[in-house]
């Protein structure tokens, strides 16, 4: 009985943590950045755009709501494209899948009613539904941005390592199981 009271505490700990990080970059603006010598610091988040210019110290941001948004190297029109909305609905769908995670999890442990199997399932479900639906966001956004030679944000790096946490959450709730 004490491995499986430590192993939940740790699933929990791990999801909450995981929470946490993925709220942080899901609404942070860095996701992807590049520098450009002569026009200053580019940063693109999943829903905002900010343009940074070091040598005067001024910082534009601009919300992502169907404006085009292009730059000499890189035209892009971020919020008109079908892979940044899939990227965008991707993220949701995850951020909402971790959260329920955390809630059945949440449940599980605090409520003796909730201790059924079914619980356990429904905890293991969304939890990987989450990590899925995160790293498929991740790889969307990734790729295309990589394309245009921007680098990986700490916004993204917290999504990843979200999702590597909300991953290890579900295996521990797996070994739970057995």
């Amino acid at each position: 009985m004490e491995r499986s009271f430590s192993l939940y505490n740790f699933s929990l700990f791990c999801l909450a943590i995981s929470v946490v990080l993925f709220l942080v970059g899901f609404s942070s603006a860095v996701w992807v950045k590049k520098t450009y010598e002569d026009k200053g610091l580019r940063m693109y988040g999943l829903w905002k755009y900010t343009r940074y210019y070091p040598w005067v110290e001024s910082t534009e941001e601009y919300r992502l709501s169907g404006m085009l948004l292009s730059s000499d190297e890189t035209p892009l029109s971020a919020t008109t494209t079908d892979w940044y909305r899939a990227t965008q609905a991707m993220e949701c769908l995850g951020l909402i899948s971790l959260v329920l995670a955390l809630l059945i999890l949440l449940l599980y442990f605090c409520v003796p009613s909730c201790k059924v199997r079914k619980a356990l399932y429904g905890m293991i479900f969304f939890t990987f539904l989450a990590v899925m639906f995160i790293v498929i966001g991740i790889a969307i956004f990734g790729s295309k941005f990589d394309e245009k030679g921007f680098d990986v944000g700490w916004s993204m790096g917290l999504a990843i390592a979200a999702a590597l946490l909300a991953f290890i959450s579900g295996i521990l709730q797996i070994l739970e199981m057995t």
